[in-house]
């Protein structure tokens, strides 16, 4: 007994934060529809106010209230008012990417604004951390354990208070149910809903201040790590109980800490422990499984506002054409196929010159990669070269995300996983036993796929935030106990990955590898196109729509995922072979979870729906990161603060950027026509040419 007390004791601590972390996930997400993962980004924005505080000099008392009561709330009341409250009845995709841009973008925009991470030990909130107070038994209490519990329990006495005896926390537990039945009963739902956020990023604020002393030093890592374990608590309380969130996350800290007393030394007790949240969320989300806060009164909501709106999907040539999405085709989805820019009604296809006036972004993307071509085989310097040569492999990581985000709605977390074990494969078969680094790509490539049913299998029945956490949960099992195994991942010694040769011709020098990589990115998007212009992708337009309605026209929905899973997850392993080989090794921290939050964001806010969508979201994001090198180290994170910046826009651009600015030059064309259409006309000139639009005549009708 006194040795379970020994090894629980120690997790104590852990507990109580990753308990105040899961309690406030559950209030955000009841108060406000929305699950907040920026929610460790707050924690991390606190901790760093505070021990930067205690650096310029301040008491400890002083710095834990302006980081906990100031900053907290007013990052809280910014979250709320500028974002969350506006995409409460969204679309998962539209709620989810902002909180990943923020989760990547607060803590780099908190460090430009310090300007570096203290390297003080940060303090306990009280008394000395290392001191030993008490004894329980023979297990000593330092005042690191006596702070966070104390601190713990007070606030947990407080929400019980608040919740129970006082008018507001009554107001906050009608808001919770129904905001429009709260309405009707004379109560600002909106200002209920805005101290709910109050108080969570008090909770946060909290959390941070009380975790910092657990670690060396302030790191955005540890505070994202305790994001993961928050989730896994916030499920065990089913996304609704505020005590058994509670509950959860206590018994997940203490658990941990009894994992690593009790289990022998090695790569699998080493990996378990952190790797406990991906076993909870695998066992808890199916019961949870795609439950959401919902309202009784939700349908006397008019859909008119934009972030309602399903995110657009995959754009086939035949939806393209026809300027319809693929929702409009939905119910000749089982049994027609698309046909590469030919109208649906039968008509003959598009001239080449109309089609290109009426898809600008196209033109501009094709006249954009002919002169990227030329200029990378001619006279870009070396560095730029390499830069260019990322984006392509990125590229083909994107890709996957098109597949399987853009054309089936389904959310992954854990594309980097993939990536990373597709690399892993290619460079062991190659070093290890001599194959050619190309077979070792594709054989990385099916690796890659094998896994992505692994994966799919135990969450057919998941869909949206649950898929989306239960995917993240496994790229955090796949960090700790399969990448770091020495015939995977080798751990931080990583894995050489050579560059490729065919016979006499080698692909060792930067040029011959780009044009290796644009033969592989060609035979990605090929893919993508067949897929998504095929019988497969109008399966996966229904799907997307409704799985009850197209299991009921005989599709099969479960066939259809796991293939397409498959196909992604394949597609990322490429892609991380070809990086891996461009960089000569590759590390597992190289394509770790958080790698994985970034490539969904940044793919979303450029524009997951299309080919040309995730290949200018490759090169935007590797020439951007190339550009940054140039810029002071303060400015590191500049990168992840842009899209951040830019994840913000997207609840209300949810087609990406570059569907926005091709819809913005397509109207600007279609007007220029119209007038010269119309002064052609004005002056007895030829008529509109045929396949144009159909202009009014003066005087008459259209």
């Amino acid at each position: 007994m006194s040795q379970l007390l020994s090894f629980a004791l120690p997790g104590v601590p852990y507990g109580c934060v990753f308990a105040l972390m899961a309690v406030g996930l559950v209030l955000t997400y009841k108060a406000s529809g929305v699950f907040n993962l920026a929610f460790g980004a707050q924690a991390f924005v606190s901790a760093l106010t505070y021990v930067s505080l205690i650096d310029g000099g301040w008491p400890r008392w002083a710095a834990a209230v302006i980081a906990v009561l100031v900053i907290g709330p007013v990052v809280g009341i910014l979250l709320d008012r500028l974002l969350f409250r506006r995409i409460r009845t969204a679309s998962p995709l539209v709620t989810l990417v902002p909180s990943l841009g923020l989760l990547v973008a607060l803590p780099q925009v908190a460090i430009m604004v310090v300007g570096s991470i203290p390297v003080i030990p940060p303090p306990a909130l009280v008394g000395n951390a290392q001191r030993v107070y008490l004894h329980l038994g023979s297990v000593p209490v330092s005042g690191l354990e006596l702070s966070v519990t104390g601190a713990t329990l007070v606030v947990v006495a407080g929400l019980v208070a608040l919740f129970r005896f006082t008018p507001v926390g009554l107001e906050m537990r009608a808001v919770v149910e129904s905001p429009r039945l709260t309405e009707l009963a004379g109560i600002d739902s909106s200002r209920i809903g805005l101290a709910a956020w109050i108080l969570s990023s008090v909770l946060a604020g909290l959390a941070g201040v009380l975790l910092a002393p657990l670690y060396a030093q302030v790191d955005p890592q540890n505070f994202t790590v305790l994001l993961v374990w928050g989730i896994a608590g916030a499920v065990i309380g089913r996304f609704t109980s505020l005590p058994l969130a509670l509950v959860g996350g206590l018994a997940l800290g203490i658990g941990q800490q009894i994992l690593a007393g009790y289990l022998p030394p090695g790569v699998v007790a080493n990996g378990l422990r952190p790797s406990l949240p991906f076993f909870v969320l695998l066992i808890f989300l199916p019961l949870v499984g795609t439950s959401r806060a919902t309202d009784p009164l939700a349908g006397c909501d008019p859909p008119t506002s934009a972030v309602e709106r399903a995110v657009s999907g995959y754009r086939s040539g035949a939806t393209a054409a026809a300027g319809g999405s693929w929702e409009s085709l939905a119910g000749g989805a089982v049994t027609s196929v698309g046909v590469w820019h030919r109208r649906l009604d039968g008509a003959a296809p598009t001239p080449l010159a109309d089609r290109f006036t009426r898809r600008p972004t196209a033109t501009l993307a094709l006249v954009v990669g002919v002169v990227a071509v030329i200029s990378a085989l001619t006279w870009v310097p070396p560095d730029w070269l390499f830069t260019m040569n990322q984006a392509l492999a990125v590229s083909i990581i994107f890709l996957s995300l098109t597949l399987l985000t853009g054309m089936s709605g389904l959310i992954s977390l854990c594309q980097a996983t993939f990536a990373g074990l597709g690399g892993f494969v290619a460079g062991q078969l190659a070093v290890h036993f001599g194959l050619p680094v190309m077979i070792g790509v594709i054989a990385g490539g099916l690796l890659a796929a094998l896994l992505g049913v692994v994966v799919a299998i135990p969450t057919l029945r998941l869909a949206g935030l649950s898929l989306a956490l239960a995917t993240l949960a496994f790229a955090l099992l796949a960090d700790n106990i399969l990448f770091p195994v020495s015939w995977v991942g080798n751990g931080a010694g990583g894995v050489t990955v050579p560059r490729p040769s065919a016979g006499p011709i080698s692909f060792a020098a930067a040029k011959p590898f780009f044009l290796l990589s644009l033969v592989v990115l060609g035979g990605a998007a090929l893919v993508v196109k067949l897929v998504g212009d095929g019988t497969m992708g109008r399966y996966l337009a229904a799907v997307r729509g409704s799985e009850l309605a197209s299991s009921s026209v005989g599709i099969d929905v479960t066939r259809l995922r796991v293939l397409v899973f498959a196909i992604s997850a394949g597609l990322a392993g490429v892609g991380g072979a070809m990086s891996g080989s461009l960089e000569g090794s590759l590390s597992p921290d190289a394509y770790g979870y958080q790698v994985s939050i970034v490539l969904l964001a940044v793919v979303a806010i450029v524009g997951i729906g299309s080919i040309s969508g995730a290949i200018v979201a490759g090169v935007v994001y590797e020439v951007l990161q190339q550009a940054v090198t140039t810029l002071p180290a303060r400015f590191a994170g500049l990168v992840a603060v842009l899209f951040g910046l830019a994840a913000l826009s997207y609840t209300r651009h949810p087609e990406g950027f570059l569907d926005v600015l091709g819809g913005r030059a397509e109207r600007v064309i279609e007007r220029a026509r119209n007038r010269r259409a119309t002064a052609r006309q004005g002056s007895g000139s030829v008529p509109p040419p045929t396949g144009g639009p159909v202009v009014a005549q003066a005087g008459g009708m259209s």
